[in-house]
């Protein structure tokens, strides 16, 4: 595998799936280090460790939900032009859109899918994995137990699970550009047609984003800041367009 850099867009090419690219953004870090700030505040030697492999594993998730509608696309023949990892999360990039909107909705869901698998998974292990004894601590004469200590791997697996159950709940959020928002769209787009649909996601997105935004006060003012998805111009943009009677936005990218 080569890693290249790009001069162009400033993104490092890790290696391709199949024909396409595979592009980290250096944003992603900003996001990344925001995630672990719970294991590497505290500037200790295990917190810096536990820091440094969440962030691979948050990585990895983000690689594997865009990896999952890559390869949902190839079971209809569909290639794959470029991933990205960013700040945001991730994007995949189709040259087409799929034949029929069965097999939209099926590559659409593969995102979320993974990334409950992943989460899942880590509940599983977290389950198995044997807890540390905790220290015994006197008060007056007796011996008794102390706060439970929580193992590395512990902590790590919990992380984990808890990163990838919240990239799948997020990501079915019906708003712009999450995979929830196409499948929204999908459902509404076949009753009632493209810009009643844009309409409604976009109307919800704008809902979901003033949310995320008093969140996102709230949190920082506590010394945590806390952001999410949905980005609140991509669905005002939507929105006008559908209102001025545009129907369609990008359906050729997947979250």
């Amino acid at each position: 595998m080569t890693i290249r850099f790009s001069i162009d867009d400033g993104t490092i090419e890790l290696g391709r799936y199949r024909s396409a690219p595979i592009h980290l953004h250096p944003t992603f870090f900003i996001t990344a280090a925001i995630l672990a700030f719970p294991f590497w505040h505290r500037a200790s030697l295990r917190g810096v460790a536990l820091a440094v492999l969440f962030i691979g594993v948050t990585f990895a998730s983000i690689l594997a939900h865009e990896l999952a509608h890559a390869m949902a696309a190839r079971r209809y023949r569909l290639p794959t032009l470029r991933i990205d990892i960013h700040m945001l999360g991730g994007l995949v990039q189709f040259p087409n859109l799929p034949h029929t909107r069965r097999q939209d909705f099926v590559i659409t869901l593969a995102g979320p899918i993974s990334n409950l698998a992943i989460g899942i998974v880590a509940l599983a292990l977290l389950a198995i994995v044997p807890r540390p004894e905790p220290d015994m601590i006197q008060i007056g004469h007796q011996l008794v137990a102390g706060p439970p200590r929580h193992g590395f791997l512990e902590l790590l697996l919990r992380a984990s699970a808890y990163l990838n159950l919240g990239l799948a709940l997020v990501n079915l959020i019906p708003a712009f550009p999450l995979d929830g928002g196409k499948l929204a769209h999908l459902v509404i787009e076949a009753h009632w047609g493209s810009r009643i649909a844009t309409l409604v996601v976009s109307a919800a997105g704008l809902a979901f984003a003033c949310v995320t935004t008093f969140v996102l006060i709230g949190s920082a003012l506590a010394g945590f800041p806390i952001w999410s998805p949905p980005e609140f111009g991509i669905n005002w943009r939507a929105f006008q367009g559908a209102r001025d009677g545009q129907g369609g936005w990008d359906l050729f990218a997947y979250q």
